[in-house]
């Protein structure tokens, strides 16, 4: 028997592709934004959306980016200079220090 959930690099990337809005209004929510899938849509259609704050619209185009730079350098290694790149994405703007590990110093 096939296993159905084996998908070539080329079909995942298509399936992310297709996804996208979905992916990013799920990030969104598990960020905390209080946004819909509409509203979501909008703002990736890029059409401003009046009830939401601007940090809220940074947020949802900083996952649009996060998403676009891990779909087109899906081949490259899977390390920490790649998380921290990811990380820069979705911070960038809202934290004071994006794209670095933390350093708690005692």
């Amino acid at each position: 028997m096939d296993n159905k959930y084996s998908m070539t690099v080329e079909q995942n990337i298509f399936l992310a592709k297709r996804n996208i809005v979905d992916n990013v209004y799920a990030n969104a929510k598990m960020e905390g934004l209080n946004v819909t899938f509409p509203q979501t849509k909008t703002i990736l259609e890029g059409i401003n959306v009046p009830n939401l704050k601007i940090d809220e619209i940074q947020c949802i185009l900083n996952l649009r980016d996060a998403w676009k730079y891990i779909i087109n350098n899906i081949e490259k290694e899977f390390n920490l200079e790649f998380i921290c790149k990811v990380n820069e994405l979705v911070a960038r703007n809202e934290s004071i220090e994006w794209g670095k590990l933390r350093n708690r110093k005692s």
